[in-house]
Parts: C-alpha cells; sequence; structure tokens
C-alpha cells in the first residue's frame, strides 16, 4: 500500500500535465471550435472559423475568416465575414474574475444587409435570433449553476472593441434587388461588460447588436433616405412642370379672352 500511493500520485501528475500540454498545444483548435459551436447556437447560424493563433506569452491572439451565416430565406451565404480579428489580453488580470481584455481590433469587417421581399432584414432577425439564444443561455446557465454548486461562466470586460476599413453589401428586394457597395465608417465600442463584467455570450451580442445597428443606419441613409429624395424630387419636378403647364394654358385662355374684347370693340 505504501508503495501504491506515491505511484498513483505520479500517474495524477502525468495526467494533469499531459492534460495540460493536450490543452496548450491544442489551444487554437479548441478555441476555434468553442467560437464554431457557441457561436452557431447563439446566432442560429453558421458560425465558421479559417484560423485561430494564440500568443500566451504576449497575451495576444488573431482571428482569421470568422463568418456568421444569414438566416434562411435570403440570398446572401452570409450576414456578417469579420476579416481578421486582433486581440489583446491583460495578462495580470487572468488571476481573478473579472478577466480584462484590453483591445479587439476588427479589421477589413464586412456586412451584408438584405432587405426580402417580405420587407424584412436579414440582420433584424439575427438580432432577434441572438435576443432568443441569450435568453436560452441565461436559463441554462441557471441550471448549470445549480447543478455544480453555484459556479459560474467566466465574466469579462472589454476596454475597447475597434471596427476599421469595414465595407457594406446591400440588396433591396423592392428597388428590384440591386446591390449597393456602401463604406462602413470606423467605430469604437468601449468598457463592454462593464464594471463587474459579462459573460462572453452577453458581450457578443451586445457588439452584434451595435454592429448591426451601424450597418442599419448607414444603409437607411445611403439607400434608403437617397431613394426618398430622389422620388420627392422626382414629385417636384412632376408639380413644376404641370404647374407650368397650367398656367402657360391660363395665359393663353387670357390672351384669348382679350383678343376677342379687343376685337368687339374695334368691330372687327
Amino acid at each position: 500500500m505504501k508503495k501504491l500511493i506515491p505511484a498513483l500520485i505520479l500517474i495524477i501528475i502525468i495526467a494533469i500535465a499531459a492534460g495540460v500540454y493536450f490543452v496548450l498545444t491544442n489551444l487554437d483548435a479548441l478555441i476555434e471550435a468553442a467560437i464554431e459551436k457557441y457561436g452557431s447556437e447563439a446566432t442560429q447560424t453558421s458560425v465558421l472559423v479559417d484560423g485561430v493563433k494564440t500568443d500566451l506569452a504576449n497575451g495576444t491572439a488573431a482571428i482569421t475568416g470568422l463568418t456568421i451565416g444569414n438566416p434562411a430565406g435570403y440570398e446572401f451565404a452570409n450576414a456578417f465575414s469579420l476579416g481578421e480579428i486582433r486581440v489583446g489580453i491583460d495578462l495580470e488580470s487572468l488571476q481573478e474574475e473579472p478577466y480584462v481584455i484590453n483591445e479587439i481590433a476588427v479589421l477589413a469587417p464586412q456586412v451584408f444587409v438584405e432587405v426580402n421581399e417580405d420587407n424584412k432584414t436579414n440582420l433584424n432577425e439575427l438580432k432577434d435570433n441572438l435576443a432568443a439564444g441569450a435568453k436560452d443561455s441565461a436559463q441554462g446557465q441557471e441550471t448549470r449553476e445549480a447543478a455544480a454548486g453555484g459556479s459560474s461562466e467566466p465574466r469579462l470586460i472589454i476596454r475597447r472593441v475597434t471596427f476599421a476599413d469595414g465595407g457594406i453589401q446591400a440588396r433591396v428586394a423592392a428597388l428590384k434587388n440591386k446591390e449597393y457597395q456602401l463604406t462602413l465608417p470606423r467605430f469604437d465600442m468601449r468598457d463592454l461588460g462593464g464594471s463587474k463584467g459579462a459573460t462572453p455570450g452577453e458581450i457578443a451580442n451586445e457588439i452584434l447588436k451595435r454592429l448591426t445597428d451601424r450597418a442599419g443606419d448607414v444603409v437607411k441613409k445611403e439607400i434608403v433616405d437617397a431613394q426618398v429624395k430622389k422620388l420627392k424630387e422626382k414629385a417636384q419636378q412632376k408639380f413644376d412642370e404641370e404647374k407650368a403647364r397650367l398656367e402657360d394654358k391660363a395665359k393663353s385662355k387670357l390672351e384669348d379672352k382679350v383678343k376677342d374684347k379687343l376685337k368687339g370693340l374695334f368691330g372687327r
């Protein structure tokens, strides 16, 4: 028995070391799989990643080729293509929650906005999916916490999220499915998670909500408002033309009456 105990301890140490080694050597693949799994559950669409590269020593990570699929019933394959995502982590904060991410920079994001024949917008449906997913996640979290004796998902604070060099591709069924290429202006988000932090799902929901709102504002201004302005200008032009025609007609009638009176006056 005395010899057995050290042997069991050694086996446990080896197992733990092997587990740590597996996690560290497969961390990129584990992160990629987690993004695809939980992202797909949250959005109820296909979420895919081309690659993940982490550098724990420097507290950085890069995610490339992250795409979020379109809800069913739309022509575009994706709702978002986020290009390259660079992450900077505050390593000192990893000792306790909330964990702090100093910055997430999203480079060359592409947003695909589509208004279908039923006048429904893909981004609005995606936001509804996210809201429903967040509710289900919260309910599931309560169940998991109760089963695990009160443990919870990690809470995060993100100091800054930046979207730069982005574009929008839009298609509107009511405008004969004409496609528009627009610019997504650079914008920042700050202090996500507040002072106490928020779950990854809550933060992801907030980021995508703000991104969809920003893209929606651009589409409204550049397409919808522009089309309304054109229609108003066209209507005003027709009004002015009709007004001029009626004025010319009234002027012509008045001239004819004056001529008739002059003929009567001079007997001609």
